[in-house]
């Protein structure tokens, strides 16, 4: 279930391109022979940057007040659960993940206006997914009366109204 406001994803375009940038070095990496070098092979960043992309390419005009139904593979939310993990990790300066962080801090403090810090990035994509993974039952109440085109009636309303309250308590929407 998304919001009608396509802010949320048009905003995180910043972060499809520093996965580009990570899928990128983790192949060199790879082929230099140091695949645990950025945490993850390749794979994972390009599919998370890719889906950020579909998604991105696939949300119909912004209609605050609106709800839209989008179906993803499970592949593509583990894609994106598992680069999350790497970023928290290279937030919180796991030696591990040092690569990551340098690029991505060197990334987004140089390459980005305005300039934002790792942790700015890490928020970004916890939001996303919170939209993406969100579990609720609003969420089963709305998509059932899309799915099946019936009526808008009380129940959908407060269902709805609960999807854009969880929606606003990670920073989404008014």
């Amino acid at each position: 279930m998304l919001p009608g406001d396509s802010a949320w994803i048009h905003d995180a375009r910043y972060a499809q391109d520093i996965l580009d940038s990570l899928a990128a070095a983790a192949a060199v990496a790879d082929d230099y022979g140091e695949p645990e070098k950025y945490v993850l092979p390749h794979l994972p960043f390009r599919v998370a940057a890719d889906t950020i992309g579909q998604i991105r390419a696939d949300m119909p005009p912004a209609r605050p007040g609106a709800v839209f139904l989008m179906a993803l593979p499970a592949f593509q939310l583990e894609a994106l659960w598992q680069v999350l993990g790497v970023l928290q990790r290279a937030r919180d300066a796991d030696e591990d993940a040092a690569e990551v962080l340098d690029l991505v801090r060197d990334y987004a403090m140089h390459c980005l206006l305005p300039p934002r810090r790792v942790d700015e990035v890490v928020t970004d994509m916890e939001r996303v997914l919170a939209v993406l993974s969100l579990d609720i039952p609003a969420v089963h109440t709305v998509a059932v009366t899309l799915l099946l085109k019936s009526e808008r009636d009380d129940d959908f309303r407060s269902a709805r109204d609960d999807l854009f309250a969880a929606w606003r308590a990670v920073g989404i929407g008014p």
